[in-house]
Formats: C-alpha cells, structure tokens, sequence
C-alpha cells in the first residue's frame, strides 16, 4: 500500500486518523470521541505495546450497525519513510477478520462476478463499486451523467481518449498526473478489482484542492480521472449505475 493517511468516520459520532504505508500502521494522528486514545495518539511509531490500545479503539470507531465512511489522503507528519509501526497481518488476525477468506459474505471476496448493485436507496458509503457492462466508449457519457459536482475530468485512453472537461489548469494538473503516475495508478485499481482491468469506480479524499474529492475510474482498459466538487458519493453511484442500463 502506497503511504496515506486514512481518516475513519463513524455514524455514531467518533472518528480516528492513522497513517499507513506498506501494510503496516505506522501512527494514529487525530482522534474525536475516542475514550482511551491518548495511549496511541502522539507516538511517533505504533509498537507491539500499543496494539492493545489501537485494537480497543478499532472495534470503538467500527460500532455494529453504524455506517463507516474511510477518506483517504496525503500521509501525516512523520512521512511514510519508516520500516517499522504494526503490521496489517498483526491486527487483523488479533481483530479475527481473515484477510484472505474466499466464503460469500465476507470481506474482499474472490470472485468472477461483478459486485451486486444496491437497491435504490441504500447508504451510500461504498467507495467503489463495478458496472455489469464493461463497454469501454461509455466514460465521457458516464461523466456527463455525473453532473456540475465534476468540475474537471480528463480521459487518456479507449473510444473517448483524450476528451476533457474544466479549467485547463485543473486538466494539466490531472494530465501531468497520469503521465508520471499511470502504472500506480493501475496497481491500485487492480487491487480494488475482483480481477485485473475489471470496470471500477473509486472517490478518494482531497489531494488536489481541499475540500474536493478525487475521481478514479476505469471501463476496462480506459481510465478517467477528475475533481469532484464536495463529497459526490451519490452522484457517482447514480452516474455508474446508468452504464449498466
């Protein structure tokens, strides 16, 4: 995992922000409602000491039947240039999820199917979600279809390479992006995917403007990349939802 900070919002009220970079946690940066977490917040690197405490604050911020939003964006203070702080594997096995579980129902399943749809009307906290179509010439329409909240999209490759919309310094900045980052970018994608170039749509937190979102898509091989106005999680499901029609 590319170094980010990763800010957990719960419904009940709490939230916490912990640094991440190569599968590990590396630091807890902020917390709000979080009895306790004095314990983690402060340390320059999580240690086994502390995973206890973190693990406590964990199962606190992912409250049963409470949605739980992650953003996602620059990593905090300290850089990602660290080799040590709780590894992923660690507290997951110690939280008794299993990371690689293959049974229906569970996280990060294996499958060949594309992801079900939600009903209409059902919370719109996923992050990602894949289209039953993978028609790659669908990408300026599905942009169209997002509305005034994308205020600047660039598309690189497939039937609409090279369509653009919003200020032109907003189109280099995602250009010069995908230029230098194109092979990252793809990476990531593909380990959001249930299988490698799978149709997938991703909003990722502000990098670029704050108080804007990030858009990751991607109808086969062709990605599109934009700024989202605000939060936008509705009006990309809608606009996803529609290539599938």
């Amino acid at each position: 995992m590319l170094g980010r900070s990763l800010q957990f919002d719960s419904a009940s009220g709490p939230s916490l922000t912990l640094d991440v970079s190569g599968r590990r946690v590396l630091r807890m940066t902020s917390a709000i409602g979080l009895p306790g977490a004095e314990s983690c917040l402060g340390i320059e690197t999580l240690e086994d000491e502390h995973k206890d405490d973190l693990i406590k604050l964990l199962q606190a911020i992912a409250a049963p039947r409470h949605e739980l939003r992650v953003t996602s964006g620059p990593i905090g203070r300290g850089g990602e240039q660290v080799s040590v702080g709780l590894p992923v594997a660690l507290l997951a096995d110690l939280l008794l999820i299993d990371l690689n579980e293959s049974e229906p129902g569970h996280l990060a399943p294996e499958t060949d199917e594309p992801a079900p749809v939600e009903p209409e009307g059902a919370p719109s906290a996923p992050s990602s979600f894949q289209p039953a179509s993978e028609d790659d010439s669908g990408l300026a329409d599905f942009a169209a279809a997002f509305g005034p909240d994308l205020v600047a999209w660039l598309i690189v490759d497939g039937e609409d390479a090279g369509k653009s919309n919003g200020p032109e310094e907003m189109i280099s900045h995602l250009r010069t992006f995908l230029e230098d980052e194109r092979e990252a970018v793809d990476r990531q994608l593909d380990a959001l995917s249930p299988t490698p170039g799978a149709p997938i749509c991703v909003l990722l937190g502000a990098t670029l403007i704050d108080g804007h979102s990030i858009l990751c898509a991607r109808l086969s091989a062709a990605p599109i990349l934009g700024v989202v106005e605000g939060d936008g999680t509705s009006a990309a499901l809608a606009a996803w939802r529609g290539l599938a029609l």
